[in-house]
């Protein structure tokens, strides 16, 4: 008995040297994936592909004095653009002849981002070295990332070893199968960026312009909400609420993320008008977004996001309604 109880010991403290190890590994390369993402001058061309859709976006990124801007320029004939300006984000849309403005910074898609520190992620992921590659050429760091439970999805990741910018990324579910990657495929880090590149080639006037309310909401103020959500995943916590109103919407969506620090997950509240067929009832995916949707008092609640049809569902149907006083 005393071998095996000195033999579980033993093992214990290895596990425990190799997180630790892990852990100190993984931290400075967090940190300067962070730094590379905000301050590298650079143009390139990336491939965004889940299921069997893959799309080409062309990425400038500059940052001067006058701050941090960028522009998402898609290749596959929507023309479709997000430029980004601190902390504002135009979305235009040619196909639609309309664009939306945020005035708050939503979490970037493209590229993707992912926290700086450790910290409170370790509850829920398991992170680690993985080896070496190249990527575009590039020489990268593989780092793995591991969900603890069957309620997020894991991720590995390419970074360049010389600059630490994130050059692609494989979204892996719960059959740690790839379900959604992003890669680039040519890369060229600048001294300068020309103002002209940073700029839409488009007519305003042809467009319909929408803006997002910049008043989101805090914790308290949802409290004070006539909507709630009873049950959240395991280190989900509310990132983001407010109230606006999505191109080809007659009525005002209330929009709420709640996030882990690395997962993140929408939730739409609307009022149901009784003629739109396109709400959405029970579970559905596509490539690695699952969504649910049902209707509550009148409303219709759906709950949006890269994580398993499990945890969009819990969400869906922990969303509540109380008469407040």
């Amino acid at each position: 008995m005393r071998n095996k109880l000195a033999m579980v010991v033993f093992g214990a403290g290895l596990s425990l040297q190799a997180w630790a190890s892990d852990i100190a590994g993984v931290q400075p390369w967090l940190e300067k994936m962070h730094q590379a993402a905000h301050m590298l001058n650079y143009e390139g061309t990336f491939v965004y592909g889940q299921q069997d859709q893959l799309s080409s976006i062309r990425i400038i990124h500059s940052v001067s004095e006058a701050g941090e801007r960028e522009r998402l320029i898609s290749m596959d004939g929507t023309g479709r653009e997000v430029l980004r300006d601190g902390d504002r984000v135009t979305c235009i849309y040619p196909d639609s002849q309309s664009v939306m403005v945020e005035k708050s910074r939503p979490r970037a898609k493209y590229p993707p981002t992912f926290p700086v520190e450790i910290g409170e992620l370790n509850n829920h992921y398991r992170l680690s070295l993985a080896g070496k590659d190249k990527v575009a050429g590039e020489p990268t760091q593989k780092i793995l990332i591991e969900p603890r439970d069957n309620l997020r999805y894991g991720h590995l990741l390419w970074v360049h070893e010389k600059t630490g910018l994130l050059l692609k990324t494989n979204l892996l579910n719960e059959r740690n199968k790839p379900v959604e990657q992003f890669m680039f495929t040519q890369i060229i880090f600048l001294d300068d960026v020309p103002e002209d590149a940073l700029e839409p080639d488009i007519n305003k006037e042809d467009f319909t312009w929408y803006e997002a309310s910049d008043n989101p909401q805090s914790a308290e103020a949802e409290q004070r909400s006539e909507w709630y959500i009873a049950t959240l995943p395991p280190g989900f916590k509310q990132d983001m609420s407010r109230m606006h109103r999505i191109p080809n919407s007659v009525m005002p969506v209330e929009h709420r993320v709640y996030s882990d620090g690395l997962a993140s997950v929408s939730v739409f509240i609307e009022k149901d008008d009784n003629k739109s067929s396109d709400n959405l009832f029970g579970g559905s995916h596509m490539g690695a977004v699952n969504a649910h949707g049902r209707n509550l008092n009148g409303y219709h609640v759906t709950v949006v996001g890269e994580v398993p049809q499990a945890t969009v569902k819990m969400i869906g149907e922990s969303v509540h309604y109380r008469e407040l006083p």
